[in-house]
């Protein structure tokens, strides 16, 4: 069984069940009908499928399905006589007909040419009248039930030439098989007249309700043309002719008014309601009048009200009635719709102040909105936290930074109150408004809190009291707080120290330089040298340190030969920190480092000042250099000390900012930043550094540094620019 005698089957049987479905839900003539037309070609498609699986089925089995067959063309032309009168010649010449080729089948046409061509020709005939009544019949309707009718007309024409093109291949048969071309070309024929009953009666919803509306659109144009001082019931006598014309009815009414009354009456009605008469509205318009089953009820309403009722009495024996209600309905609220225009027309004087007024409350109402939209906007867009609270103390909204600092979704957050986000230090009578916001802890979604400054001003919504608070996250500016007070205690400590230092020995030789023992002015200069020296390395990381503040990357891509560098460096630290023993082991063939001879000198000086300021003063201090392995492949330095170490606990902190780990205070002062500038530094320089305790004791800084390659392009540093002086 090929693909397109499978097509042809399921397109025939799935009309078949459509039909039986609306027959059993409205057992009316005309749906019996429509059933008895398609199971005779569905009963034929059975006993085909039969013959397949039983292949020995009797011959009379086979003519019982071709008279079957043989009923088709008789019924369609029963079928169209609801649609149009079919004269009783035509009617018994088809019967005539049916008769003699059912006799014709039954003495066995296989082999007669002329019988088969008699039976073809009954069945074409017919077929082909009543495929002309269909069309005709269109041409009395119209809306969608015209295009189904001749959509249906077409599909009997093709299904008569399907009919046609086989019956006549097997009159002229010879002993040799049809050709199945032929057989193709009638399938086809069979197949596109299935298609065409699928869309007269299986018609797409989408297409169904795009042609309805240009249908009503063409109607309504008579009922929107009815102009102000005309008759008034214009709009209604033409909505009750286009809904006759619709439904090829024989009456139609229209009531209006609450309680509705008789308006129009076109045709002679068989419920015999006259003008003026009351009507009595359905429960729901659903197609059933209250006062006449086959009646038609659809209500007169448009957007904006129900103005009346709308009764039609069909043709009892259209197959469209569906289609006609909502052809009914679309009508109906086009007319609704022109009464309401030509009633606003009517009374344009009395409405032209009353549009005035609501016209200037739009414009208002307008403002309003868009006032309250950029308000809403402003809200979204301030840096800070802003809740709105409601009367009873719950939050009603948070702009996105709240969402966001607090944790909370737009939902969640509304179901808790002002007090569950913000914890007040005085509830009861903060003062929270005015010059000095007060200050307090903000609550998050998981419990944690942070400081914040908060103000609340109180405002009235739709009559009723509510609040606006504003609260802004002052973690920063503490933290800031905190570094500029460091920061100032260490230019006020610091810087003074060896200031005063340099001050005043220089003072001393100025003053007495020539009287004073050779041994006291050298220890002088010594002392003013050291002091130097360590406001030179001070300046320098804070140099670094306000670099880093401002953003500004520390560049570094220059080839560094450790070898050269640290000798010298460990030879001046040996000279500023006498009484430690300071010494460097470097490996031979120790390969190029990359960074920049300026910066790596800071980091070894810093690591060196360190190490000797917490080993004390007589201390030992290892410099170690050797070749990194593994995923970490460069230089490493080691700096080791036999200090006392430190805290575990305080590895994750010895490289921030002013950080001084516990014992600090019986070292050397120093200012903080030393080991957050070396970190600063060596990360820029594409390394690592660390900090751990020896298991001996003491404790070890070290860092990496990659290897130099050939290719690597050097980059603009401090000393380039003239910040920085090399300090080797």
């Amino acid at each position: 069984m090929d693909a397109v005698n499978v097509a042809l089957q399921l397109a025939f049987i799935a009309i078949f069940i459509v039909v039986l479905v609306q027959y059993i839900r409205q057992p009316r003539v005309v749906h019996r009908d429509l059933v008895l037309v398609f199971g005779t070609v569905v009963v034929l498609f059975a006993l085909a499928i039969a013959r397949v699986i039983w292949p020995d089925l009797p011959t009379a089995v086979t003519q019982i399905g071709t008279i079957t067959l043989l009923l088709q063309p008789y019924l369609t032309l029963r079928l169209t006589a609801h649609f149009v009168p079919v004269s009783r010649r035509v009617s018994m010449a088809a019967l005539a007909s049916l008769a003699l080729a059912t006799a014709a089948v039954l003495v066995g046409i296989r082999g007669n040419p002329a019988l088969t061509l008699f039976v073809v020709g009954y069945f074409v005939v017919v077929e082909a009248v009543a495929a002309f009544l269909l069309l005709r019949a269109g041409q009395r309707r119209v809306g969608y039930a015209r295009t189904r009718l001749r959509i249906a007309g077409v599909a009997t024409f093709l299904f008569a030439g399907g009919i046609l093109v086989a019956g006549a291949a097997a009159a002229v048969r010879t002993p040799t098989p049809t050709d199945p071309s032929i057989i193709t070309v009638a399938r086809l024929l069979t197949l596109a007249a299935g298609i065409g009953y699928l869309a007269a009666f299986l018609p797409p919803m989408a297409f169904r309700r795009l042609q309805q509306r240009a249908v009503a659109f063409d109607l309504g144009q008579s009922l929107l043309s009815s102009t102000p001082d005309g008759d008034q019931d214009r709009i209604w006598v033409a909505l009750a002719q286009a809904a006759r014309l619709v439904t090829n009815g024989p009456a139609s009414i229209v009531a209006l008014g609450e309680p509705p009354t008789v308006r129009i009456v076109s045709g002679d009605p068989p419920t015999g309601l006259a003008v003026g008469h009351a009507f009595t509205p359905p429960v729901q318009a659903d197609g059933a009048g209250p006062f006449d089953p086959a009646s038609i009820v659809v209500p007169i309403e448009s957007e904006l009200a129900r103005q009346g009722w709308l009764v039609v009495h069909p043709d009892v024996e259209s197959l469209f009635i569906d289609d006609d209600i909502v052809l009914l309905g679309l009508l109906a609220a086009q007319a609704a719709r022109a009464n309401e225009r030509r009633e606003a027309i009517r009374q344009s004087g009395v409405l032209a102040s009353e549009l005035e007024d609501a016209s200037q409350e739009l414009a208002t109402s307008r403002a309003q909105l868009e006032s309250e939209a950029r308000f809403r906007a402003a809200l979204e867009a301030h840096p800070g936290i802003l809740i709105v609270t409601e009367p009873d103390g719950r939050i009603g909204y948070a702009n996105g930074q709240a969402l966001r600092s607090l944790g909370y979704s737009a939902t969640e957050i509304r179901r808790h109150r002002f007090d569950d986000v913000l914890v007040r230090r005085d509830p009861a009578g903060d003062q929270s408004s005015g010059e000095h916001p007060a200050t307090g802890q903000a609550r998050r979604r998981d419990g944690s809190t942070f400081p914040v400054e908060y103000a609340v001003s109180s405002f009235e919504a739709q009559g009723e009291p509510a609040s606006l608070a504003v609260i802004m996250d002052i973690t920063a500016r503490i933290e800031n707080d905190h570094l500029r007070s460091t920061f100032i205690g260490i230019l006020s400590h610091e810087l003074r120290t060896p200031v005063t230092a340099i001050y005043g020995g220089s003072q001393v030789l100025l003053s007495r330089g020539d009287r004073l023992d050779p041994a006291v002015a050298n220890e002088l200069l010594t002392d003013i040298a050291a002091e130097a020296e360590r406001l030179h390395r001070l300046i320098e990381n804070l140099l670094v340190l306000a670099r880093v503040e401002r953003g500004e990357d520390i560049a570094g891509g220059e080839p560094v030969l450790l070898q050269h560098v640290l000798p010298s460096i460990v030879e001046r630290e040996r000279e500023l920190w006498l009484g430690t023993d300071i010494t460097v082991t470097i490996p031979p063939g120790l390969p190029t480092v990359r960074g920049h001879d300026a910066y790596v000198t800071q980091v070894i000086r810093n690591l060196l000042s360190n190490a000797v300021k917490y080993g004390g003063p007589r201390s030992t201090v290892q410099v170690a250099v050797e070749r990194a392995d593994g995923a970490d492949d460069g230089v490493a330095i080691r700096v080791l000390d036999d200090g006392p170490g430190f805290d575990a606990a305080a590895v994750e902190h010895l490289f921030d900012l002013y950080y001084r780990a516990p014992g600090a205070a019986s070292a050397v002062p120093g200012a903080g930043i030393g080991l957050f500038v070396c970190r600063q530094i060596v990360t820029a320089l594409g390394g690592t550094i660390w900090a751990r305790l020896r298991p001996e004791g003491g404790a070890e800084f070290g860092f990496r540094l990659p290897i130099y390659e050939a290719d690597d392009e050097p980059t603009r540093s401090f000393s380039d620019r003239g910040e920085l002086a090399t300090a080797s």
